[in-house]
């Protein structure tokens, strides 16, 4: 069968477009991060009620993260010794504790400005670093750089690091400390407990945990 050059070249062409099409990783945080001050601008009263905070994360910036990767990075060694269904107990309630986290740090917000410096885009243009500082009146600016990885068309977060200390690698210190006392299922079972009320539904319908 005769393939015609025009056909040739759409092949060639449709990746640089399936990526051209992807929001820039700077866009995808500002514009989550824009949405979640717009909805506690609107109700600030929602700063005290934990349970609308936590459906404002999950509406806003849950989707934009990579929890698999993630928990990959969090637990380091011990992601290669745990079984199908412990790390998908692990990304379901790791997920949990991160928006339970964030829904805390939420309710100190009060007027504070997010300010974005020049991003840092791999050579491979599938991974990106978006730098951003919290400024606050009277105190120094906080650095705050996301880790982001493009997964199909759409950047996802995979790690944060706050003053340069990575949210992943923290966490790795705490959950080696408990597995090497209690085992994996006894990590497990500490998390879940810490996290409270059991939720049925996952922290997105992307939530996997065979890789």
């Amino acid at each position: 069968m005769k393939v015609s050059p025009a056909y040739i070249f759409a092949l060639l062409l449709w990746p640089m477009l399936s990526l051209a099409d992807a929001a820039l990783p700077v866009d995808v945080i500002r514009d989550a991060t824009n949405n979640v001050l717009a909805e506690l601008n609107n109700a600030p009263e929602s700063r005290n009620d934990p349970e609308q905070l936590t459906r404002i994360i999950r509406r806003h910036i849950a989707p934009h993260i990579d929890f698999v990767t993630l928990s990959r990075l969090a637990l380091g060694k011990n992601w290669r010794q745990a079984s199908k269904e412990q790390r998908t107990v692990f990304v379901r309630e790791f997920g949990r504790l991160l928006v339970k986290v964030y829904s805390t740090a939420l309710a100190g917000y009060t007027s504070q400005k997010v300010e974005y410096l020049p991003s840092i885009i791999a050579t491979n243009k599938r991974r990106a670093a978006v730098r951003s500082r919290v400024l606050d009146n009277g105190r120094p600016p906080l650095a705050i750089d996301y880790s982001l990885r493009l997964t199909g068309n759409a950047w996802k977060i995979y790690d944060v690091k706050i003053e340069g200390i990575s949210l992943a690698f923290n966490y790795r210190a705490s959950f080696a400390e408990e597995i090497s006392a209690h085992g994996i299922d006894g990590m497990l079972e500490r998390l879940v407990k810490k996290n409270g009320v059991r939720v049925a539904a996952p922290i997105n319908d992307e939530e996997t945990a065979s890789g």
